[in-house]
């Protein structure tokens, strides 16, 4: 008997990557998000970032026949409840109130529906989903909590991070407590508890989730396109880029110490693409070999991935960071950290560094560098590498998850590998 995957996530995370997943397994019984773009998306693309932004909140494979929406009024509510500036503070508590206004809606659409225990699953993603796990408990029904980071061990990097770096970062405070403790509701609350690496397993590990009722499952990205190692730069100047946002969390401050060690090689240019969540002190403390581009949207990814060499994450922390999946896949070695997930094998096709060490990273951007014929045979490999990391198997390991949960077999070891 297959098992019905409901998924319910905010965002496109993953560029819908687990419902699509199911969708190609023959398994995907419902979709729910807030947004979905389900007509005039080509026209939207042709628009400004927020109207292209709202066109990527769609994926061809997914039908719109399984997509439960509530669009119309997420958009009221952020009109609504538009504000220009919040403290860090409040910001934590709006993605609050939202995980729990989007889990009331999604609650409310599943109460009157018939469900199968030995076959239907809901998983949905931390903050958004407590209010539709505690009526999946009433029913019987087996339910996955994806939590997507390391939680408050994230955050205690963080504010290690802000006080190395005073005057950095552009949202100072902490995270309110009544975040954390609805986080740790839905983790007691989840029959099971899904994370992307051992790195979060060891941080959840440390916040009190048993051991045994968590497994690991790396995220997984197919790409659309892919640019084959030939075109990667031979002769000319190298192009690292970053994409993501620009904060502490990420190591940006670790990336302009770096570019500051490099400045003297006219080869190297540095690009930055993502929202600014640093002060401008801080951005202008970069030297000329950086350049910041800002926020750019879903369609425009690769365009720059196209223009560059090589791709950067000198990471403080992530539960897993598609974004090397998805310069992989462009055939683009990837410098990395080990605090984003098992994806980099260093020497073969990219280069994992310590965090908090520019002078680490300096050195593996000039290995790259200095050493075109090593860039290119990284090229093929991390090419090779991004299709182990495809989405139907992904897909297939939480079915063998759940599997294992319903025969009593341990779940706990991260055993699971793409």
């Amino acid at each position: 008997m297959k098992t019905r995957w409901i998924v319910s996530q905010i965002g496109a995370r993953q560029h819908y990557g687990l419902p699509r997943g199911f969708v190609y397994n023959g398994e995907l019984r419902a979709l729910y998000t807030e947004l979905w773009c389900r007509w005039g998306a080509s026209t939207l693309r042709k628009g400004n970032k927020a109207m292209r932004a709202l066109a990527g909140r769609f994926h061809p494979d997914v039908p719109n026949s399984k997509v439960v929406s509530f669009t119309i009024s997420t958009l009221w509510d952020a009109l609504l409840n538009r504000k220009r500036e919040r403290t860090m503070e409040e910001q934590y508590l709006e993605y609050l109130r939202l995980g729990r206004r989007f889990a009331s809606a999604v609650t409310a659409h599943l109460r009157g529906q018939n469900f199968d225990a030995e076959q239907d699953v809901f998983l949905g993603f931390n903050t958004g989903c407590l209010e539709t796990f505690e009526l999946m408990r009433e029913r019987g029904i087996v339910t996955i909590c994806d939590q997507i980071d390391p939680a408050r061990v994230e955050e205690e990097l963080v504010l290690e991070e802000t006080q190395r770096w005073p005057g950095w970062q552009k949202q100072p405070g902490q995270i309110p407590q009544a975040y954390w403790q609805h986080m740790s509701a839905e983790w007691a609350a989840a029959s099971m508890v899904l994370v992307n690496s051992e790195f979060s397993r060891q941080a959840l590990i440390k916040q009190g989730v048993p051991a045994e009722k968590m497994f690991v499952v790396p995220v997984a990205y197919e790409a659309e396109k892919a640019h084959l190692p030939a075109r990667r730069n031979v002769d000319g100047p190298l192009t690292v880029l970053w994409i993501g946002t620009v904060n502490l969390r990420k190591g940006i401050q670790y990336l302009i110490e770096a570019a500051k060690l490099l400045k003297d090689n006219p080869r190297i240019r540095i690009v930055v693409a993502g929202p600014v969540a640093i002060s401008q002190s801080a951005v202008a403390s970069a030297p000329s070999n950086v350049q910041f581009v800002g926020r750019i949207t879903r369609d425009q990814t690769d365009e720059w991935y196209r223009k560059a060499d090589v791709f950067v994450l000198p990471t403080i922390s992530d539960g897993f960071a598609v974004t090397q999946v998805e310069a992989m896949a462009q055939a683009m070695p990837v410098i990395a950290t080990p605090n984003c997930g098992t994806v980099v094998t260093h020497g073969v096709d990219g280069l994992i560094v310590p965090i908090r060490d520019p002078v680490a990273l300096a050195d593996a951007i000039s290995t790259l560098d200095s050493d075109r014929k090593l860039l290119h045979q990284m090229s093929y490999k991390a090419l090779d590498a991004s299709t182990h990391f495809y989405l139907p198997r992904q897909a297939q390991l939480l079915e063998e998850a759940v599997g294992n949960f319903r025969a009593g077999r341990p779940i706990g070891e991260s055993q699971y590998k793409l």
